[in-house]
């Protein structure tokens, strides 16, 4: 129930309470605007973290990936040349022992060489010595028979 005076107070209070209703309204509607641009605004920011945060995740991964990978590739290239280096050194020592066999049979040889050349000259020498005392082929023609035997 409204009363009405003459002078208009109850239609300036209707008309005061009112107009702080549609003030109250309006700014109750900004409010909810602005909370509803924060909202949306603050959700965006969440998935550009989200994604941000996979693509970090994902470049760590990557890094790990390729750490390993590096690790794996130094791993077998130590490997090899451990490998590398102890054939290189097994290779080096028989190199060292053929080389001191080829020089022993190279002395051997020059030694035996040496020692034949010796004997064959005393073989020479012993020879001519036996030829010199040797009978001449004339005289063992004229003995023709021995004791009764025939001389070859």
């Amino acid at each position: 129930m409204l009363i009405i005076t003459r002078n208009g107070s109850a239609q300036k209070l209707i008309r005061d309470a009112v107009q702080q209703a549609i003030d109250e309204t309006k700014s109750s509607v900004t409010t909810l605007q602005r909370l509803h641009t924060d909202t949306t605004r603050l959700r965006e920011e969440l998935e550009t973290l989200k994604i941000e945060k996979g693509r970090r995740e994902e470049e760590f991964a990557k890094k790990e990936r390729e750490t390993e990978h590096k690790v794996g590739l130094e791993r077998k290239r130590s490997d090899f040349e451990r490998e590398s280096a102890a054939k290189e050194a097994a290779l080096k020592v028989r190199e060292e022992n053929l080389k001191a066999d080829q020089q022993r049979f190279s002395d051997q040889l020059k030694f035996h060489e040496t020692r034949f050349t010796t004997e064959i000259e005393g073989l020479k020498n012993i020879l001519a010595e036996v030829i010199k005392r040797l009978p001449s082929a004339e005289f063992t023609a004229d003995l023709g028979v021995i004791h009764g035997r025939r001389v070859r």
